[in-house]
């Protein structure tokens, strides 16, 4: 869309008879006087945003808030009817695993916000368009998985007010491309001496269940021993009476030959209902343990990069890629393949042979 304003350069002298300029913005008021207000840079690439937040303040100024709804009113509306923790959520909300993951993918959305806010907050949304998101990169200069964490939350807000009939038509936000993953791994060899150093009982269960499963880290914390099936040699690990759309994808795997007798020695000792147990309850979090490990290792290593070392291995020791992603739970086989299969020793060989002659 066009813009009620444009861009230009305005040059002063100080009272020195030096000279220096900035970006200004400029428009024509009612009277048809020429505004310009210096923006206070000389950078390119920053000028359009602070343009941007510039004229919606302009225009907030001029016609207040009750004649325009902001880019910010709307998300923090958004935001208020998305579930709020509550004193001893973590602890409590593990009885309920789809309460704690609205939870938390609240959290990580306001958190989002709080980073958004400052370019976006009095943004009115009929001057958002399809330049705003990419102006806003500019702006934060981070890379695109930040700024997908720190857009995202407004354009499900958007979304949300359209359905909401608060304003008509959402405006034209777009999210950066999802980069190509480096995907950190564990080579087996670094796993042993990872798990060499596991001092306590419960990291260590964690790891070797996490890398054995393929499960996210919320999976294995909320996972109660109903779940673990000996007899049938199984793990559930999405709860019985769950919806698999509530949940991030959680499949149903084989237990191996290496993980059965850990789990059976865990489940003789068991203080509490739950696999992975700390002091006689569950846990929240596993963070703590797998870092000290990692400093006395020397091998780096977080939650989830377990469930990419499961998925790397069983590409190395070429399972089918249709299989891997029924072990991670993955409903789309394209995200499996793009992430997993150039660690297949037979990736695309047999289409490099037909390029002979």
């Amino acid at each position: 869309m066009s813009n009620p304003y444009t861009l230009g350069r305005l040059t002063r002298t100080r009272a020195d008879g030096s000279r220096y300029w900035s970006y200004v913005i400029q428009w024509f008021a009612t009277d048809g006087k020429r505004v310009r207000i210096s923006l206070g840079t000389t950078d390119k690439a920053a000028a359009p945003a602070l343009a941007r937040q510039l004229w919606s303040q302009h225009m907030l100024d001029a016609f207040g808030p009750s004649q325009a709804v902001t880019v910010g009113t709307l998300v923090e509306t958004y935001l208020d009817t998305l579930p709020k923790p509550f004193e001893g959520w973590r602890s409590t909300g593990v009885n309920d695993p789809v309460m704690l993951s609205k939870i938390k993918g609240a959290e990580r959305k306001r958190q989002g916000w709080r980073m958004a806010k400052p370019y976006w907050d009095k943004l009115l949304p009929a001057h958002v368009d399809a330049q705003t998101s990419t102006e806003y990169g500019v702006w934060r200069k981070r890379a695109a998985n930040t700024m997908r964490h720190e857009i995202g939350p407004i354009y499900a807000a958007m979304a949300w007010a359209v359905a909401q009939k608060l304003i008509t038509v959402a405006p034209p936000i777009k999210l950066p491309a999802i980069p190509e993953s480096s995907i950190g791994h564990l080579t087996k060899e670094q796993f042993r001496l990872f798990l060499a150093e596991c001092k306590a009982d419960h990291a260590k269960l964690f790891a070797i269940l996490a890398v054995t499963t393929g499960a996210r880290a919320t999976a294995l914390l909320q996972l109660p021993w109903s779940s673990v099936d000996f007899e049938r040699g199984l793990i559930k690990l999405r709860p019985k009476g769950i919806a698999d759309k509530e949940l991030k994808g959680r499949a149903t795997v084989p237990i191996n030959e290496r993980l059965m007798p850990f789990l059976r020695v865990a489940k003789e000792v068991a203080d509490s209902n739950y696999v992975i147990e700390y002091k006689g309850g569950p846990i929240a979090s596993i963070q703590t343990s797998l870092h000290a490990a990692s400093v006395r290792s020397g091998v780096t290593a977080h939650p989830h990069m377990f469930r990419h070392s499961a998925a790397v291995w069983m590409a190395e020791d070429r399972v089918p890629m249709a299989e891997i992603a029924a072990y991670l739970g993955h409903k789309d086989l394209n995200i499996t393949v793009r992430t997993y299969a150039r660690f297949a020793p037979d990736y695309l060989r047999e289409a490099a042979k037909s390029l002979d002659w």
